[in-house]
């Protein structure tokens, strides 16, 4: 049985946790040697306590505040300091010739703890803005290479591919399989170009700030997208139980929210795709259901759907379902996927308007 081996985030995370038990234990016995402590000295050593308990339970905490590896031991290097600025600023005003108190340790061990403390404080949002640049950087990289570098040499590929197809059919080289085969790459390169094009969406779907949110009528994009879809695919079938109107919080990406989630319960559908599409208010909030009776959603998409998460083994297939959540949620709303033996239904909840927008839409309209 191996040793498990030793990290910088153990160390860092022992370090911080054995600061704040021997703070606590210094504290705790100076105040138990106290006979009668006063409403003073009560005070001082609640704020001492306060930080030291709060390191020593930094092996709780730590770990889901979002700091991982090497940013556990810079937080506890800025602990370290902390500490250490602390006890030299204790030590100086100790100096200082004045009448001392029986309360001195316990002064400058809520002092250390809380140094200590306020360090850990400080390294952890250094660390969490740096993370939030590099993601930031990295993002902007990813959705460069999508939207650009990928889309043009896919775009490339497809010119030489039919070349080479136009090539062989004109030299009678090309049999139906091959045939067959080429038209099967196509169709697999057009669905990554799809998904790259849909790279611009996803940064405009975390960037909710620079997007202008009012109350929008949602009917109207639900009719003419289920117009769309069965033009599209005449084989489909859509029952419509919609009020006359239904304003949401929302913005232009409300249209791409709505033709995610039309779309994609015609394409998946093995027959002949039933939607059920209602949208029904309460109090200030809009659901919007599209339910179909295509084949269950299978179990792995709808536990990445809940806990928020990919990895290799549990992912979802592209991601019209991820975009869809991220601008419904930038909106303040959720998604909700409910699966039985009849179908799906994926429920879109929004915002209503609130008595602010009400009263602005009035004056608005006043004459």
């Amino acid at each position: 049985m191996t040793s498990p081996a030793i990290t910088k985030q153990s160390l860092g995370t022992g370090y911080v946790v054995a600061t704040g038990v021997v703070l606590s234990v210094a504290l705790l016995a100076h105040g138990l040697s106290i006979v009668q402590p006063s409403p003073i000295d009560v005070v001082i050593l609640s704020v001492g306590l306060t930080p030291a308990l709060a390191l020593v339970a930094a092996n709780y905490w730590i770990p889901i505040s979002g700091l991982s590896g090497d940013q556990i031991w810079t937080a506890a290097e800025w602990c370290g300091f902390g500490v250490a600025l602390f006890t030299v600023i204790k030590l100086l005003v100790l100096l200082v010739p004045v009448p001392q108190s029986s309360m001195v340790p316990s002064i400058l061990a809520s002092g250390v703890a809380v140094g200590g403390f306020g360090g850990i404080l400080f390294g952890w949002l250094l660390e969490l803005r740096r993370s939030r640049r590099r993601l930031t950087q990295s993002n902007e990289v990813l959705f460069r290479v999508l939207r650009h570098d990928l889309r043009n040499d896919l775009n490339v590929a497809l010119g030489h591919i039919g070349e080479l197809q136009r090539s062989a059919a004109e030299r009678g080289e090309m049999s139906p399989e091959s045939k067959a085969r080429v038209e099967r790459l196509n169709d697999s390169i057009d669905d990554i170009i799809t998904t790259t094009e849909k790279a611009r969406q996803i940064e405009f779907a975390f960037d909710a700030d620079r997007r202008a949110q009012q109350p929008i009528d949602l009917v109207p994009y639900v009719r003419d997208h289920v117009r769309t879809i069965t033009e599209a695919h005449p084989e489909t079938t859509v029952e419509l139980d919609l009020p006359e109107q239904s304003r949401v919080y929302a913005d232009w990406m409300l249209d791409t929210v709505l033709q995610n989630v039309i779309e994609n319960a015609v394409i998946h559908c093995e027959e002949s795709p039933t939607l059920y599409i209602t949208v029904e208010e309460h109090d200030r909030s809009v659901f919007v259901h599209v339910g179909d009776n295509c084949p269950s959603i299978p179990q792995h998409e709808r536990d990445v759907l809940g806990s928020g998460t990919e990895t290799p083994l549990k992912h979802s297939k592209g991601v019209g379902l991820w975009l869809t959540t991220w601008i419904v949620e930038s909106y303040g709303g959720a998604v909700h996927l409910t699966t039985t033996d009849d179908g799906n239904t994926v429920t879109l909840e929004f915002r209503g308007p609130t008595v602010l927008d009400e009263i602005r839409e009035t004056l608005r309209e006043w004459p």
